[in-house]
């Protein structure tokens, strides 16, 4: 249950920060993906210094996001409708199917709401906090459950046309923050090991 909690809570922050950035001012079309690069700092109790890590991420509407770790591990996930994979890159893959881990499904409906900027939605999981402009704006979300629920403090955001930064504070006081950069609308295909990923997470 702890493992799975752990997965949950580093999945949050994969899931809202790139479409928050969309749901606020940018529309894809059907063959359209948002692709771009992140930068990851992960502040955990006990260590002096944060652990970071770097790679890129491919969003693909009504398919899924895939985020690919390339340091220090080269770690590809893959989050979708019908769960979360990763496969360590060479390697061997992990699945944890939405049906075995209930949470991932609630996750996934955050995630959809954000990606249409129905911010409402989140209402019943979120306090949604929204202050500035289209060019510059924040949201914050704070769990409404403490107990039971995610196991979270707050998801801030903060972008314009796409997200510049996302950070990820957890009830036992870790903390994630991610930055967001080379953001672009493409109609590149996806390589193939990105569409095999997405196709085990596409449906439930």
């Amino acid at each position: 249950m702890i493992a799975r909690r752990r997965i949950v809570a580093a999945t949050l922050g994969v899931l809202l920060a790139p479409r928050a950035a969309w749901a606020q001012s940018l529309s894809l079309g059907q063959d359209e993906v948002l692709r771009g690069r992140f930068t990851q700092q992960r502040f955990l109790q006990g260590f002096n210094a944060p652990l970071a890590s770097t790679g890129s991420f491919i969003l693909a509407p009504n398919r899924g996001l895939i985020w690919h770790g390339e340091t220090p591990f080269a770690l590809l996930t893959g989050m979708g409708p019908g769960g979360l994979v990763q496969r360590v890159v060479g390697g061997a893959t992990t699945r944890y199917p939405a049906s075995k881990l209930p949470m991932l499904a609630q996750l996934y409906e955050v995630f959809s709401a954000a990606l249409g900027g129905e911010w409402g939605k989140l209402e019943g999981i979120f306090e949604v906090e929204r202050k500035g402009t289209p060019t510059k704006w924040q949201v914050m979300l704070i769990p409404r459950k403490k107990d039971g629920g995610m196991p979270l403090q707050h998801v801030a955001v903060q972008g314009g046309r796409f997200v510049n930064s996302v950070e990820v504070a957890r009830v036992n006081g870790d903390r994630d923050t991610i930055e967001f950069n080379e953001q672009v609308v493409s109609r590149d295909p996806i390589d193939s090991e990105a569409s095999e990923l997405l196709g085990m997470v596409s449906h439930p």
